[in-house]
């Protein structure tokens, strides 16, 4: 694959683990983010020899979510349509393409789009450490994938609810609302996810794609261009200058006056 600095790639026992490597940021998802889970994503699905795919975060968490300080500095509209448009929209793609199970290793804060990668993905497991919040309406942004998926998890009406309060939820909370399948101790989530990636070898991967293809027929390209089109009203909105300042200043917003 072309190679991302911002996102390491490997492949062992036929896994590709995607690791967003950005931990001075808390993998906060940027620019070369999304171009590089996209490209890793498209890497996995292509191998043949890659049967599942694994994405964690290096260092104290899974993600923080968009990289507020980056998607904030966009000069013109068309900066943001670009970001929208060319990175954020082509990686859903590939990821809603992909028919190869999908875990999410949650070890630490997954946030905003971090908190989206691992509801949609197919199976999440998270350490004891770990939180969930779909965070991004308290800088005036949006998680707009979570939107879409809602409506389709366990977790239903939790989601619209963190996303209208923005409130975080425990890894143990995540689970009882059906947004996380295991929780571990952090020592144990890897020897849970060899576990499961065991499980695997035991399911025809033609089932399992054909299943995938079923599954991803109920996110449509309606509900996913509403989603593109109202994250780039939002990151190009008055609130989300309030958002970003207030957060740049760890301070809360005041939307409200």
């Amino acid at each position: 694959m072309a190679t991302s600095q911002d996102v390491d790639y490997s492949v062992r026992d036929h896994t590709a683990w995607l690791t967003m490597n950005r931990p001075g940021v808390l993998n906060a998802l940027s620019k070369g983010m999304f171009r590089g889970l996209e490209l890793a994503l498209a890497s996995a699905s292509s191998d043949p020899a890659v049967h599942s795919i694994v994405i964690r975060g290096e260092g104290r968490a899974f993600s923080a979510g968009l990289d507020v300080k980056e998607v904030s500095g966009f000069a013109t509209q068309k900066e943001a349509r670009d970001f929208v448009y060319r990175l954020v929209k082509p990686f859903w793609e590939r990821f809603f393409e992909c028919e190869k199970p999908i875990l999410s290793l949650v070890d630490g804060p997954a946030y905003g789009a971090g908190a989206e990668i691992a509801l949609a993905s197919d199976i999440v497991i998270a350490s004891t450490r770990s939180t969930f919040a779909f965070s991004g309406g308290r800088v005036g942004a949006l998680c707009c994938i979570s939107a879409g998926l809602g409506q389709f998890s366990m977790i239903g009406r939790k989601v619209v609810e963190m996303n209208l309060t923005g409130a975080a939820l425990s890894a143990e909370e995540a689970r009882l609302f059906g947004l996380v399948n295991y929780v571990e101790e952090p020592g144990g989530i890897e020897n849970r996810v060899a576990k499961i990636l065991d499980e695997m070898r035991h399911v025809s991967p033609t089932s399992n794609a054909s299943f995938k293809r079923i599954h991803g027929s109920l996110i449509t390209a309606r509900i996913l261009n509403v989603a593109y089109k109202e994250l780039l009203r939002t990151i190009t909105s008055p609130d989300f200058r309030t958002g970003a300042t207030a957060f740049a200043r760890k301070e809360p917003p005041e939307y409200y006056k």
